[in-house]
């Protein structure tokens, strides 16, 4: 929501001071930065103020205008503290939702990465013997024994597998 009659609203002494110490306009250029500003100006805050009256509205460029809307003035303007770097348009509840997103997104890797250890770990007995009969065949002789062991071998793999394929699937559970 942007603010209504924007081209039609003025600025006090104290705005154009602020304008020249805070951003470097000058009076000559501020007619024009005001109206580069206004063209993106948004609903700041909702908090209330001394008066019902004055209200905040942000620029694209994260700049705050306090506006006077009853006699629609421009009271001061200042650069906006809670927002972020890359020039969104962001308050505090946003980048505190953001925050906590990338906080669950955190958490659902690191249980995703405790439960996938936890079922190789399960698994370790096969992987062990899966590989100390991979090693055996690999170096013995074709012999019937080492025949048999090689269906030990397809066994642990496919219980190897099957760990593999429940980690993947509960990969899937928890998509951030």
């Amino acid at each position: 929501m942007g603010l209504s009659h924007a081209p039609d609203y003025t600025w006090s002494e104290h705005f154009s001071d602020r304008a020249l110490e805070r951003f470097g306009v000058d009076s000559d250029r501020l007619a024009k930065w005001v109206a580069r500003q206004i063209s993106s100006l948004t609903l700041y805050s909702t908090e209330t103020t001394s008066s019902p009256d004055v209200k905040k509205y942000v620029s694209d460029d994260g700049i705050i205008f306090v506006c006077d809307t009853v006699k629609r003035t421009f009271v001061t303007c200042y650069e906006a503290n809670d927002m972020l770097a890359e020039g969104q348009k962001i308050t505090i509840h946003e980048y505190n939702v953001e925050l906590f997103s990338k906080e669950l997104t955190k958490l659902a890797h690191k249980y995703r990465l405790k439960d996938s250890q936890e079922m190789l770990l399960s698994t370790k007995e096969h992987l062990e013997a899966f590989y100390q009969l991979a090693h055996t065949l690999m170096v013995g002789r074709l012999t019937e024994k080492n025949y048999q062991l090689l269906s030990q071998l397809i066994d642990e793999y496919h219980a190897v597998k099957a760990a593999m394929k429940v980690i993947e699937q509960k990969r899937g559970d928890f998509k951030c």
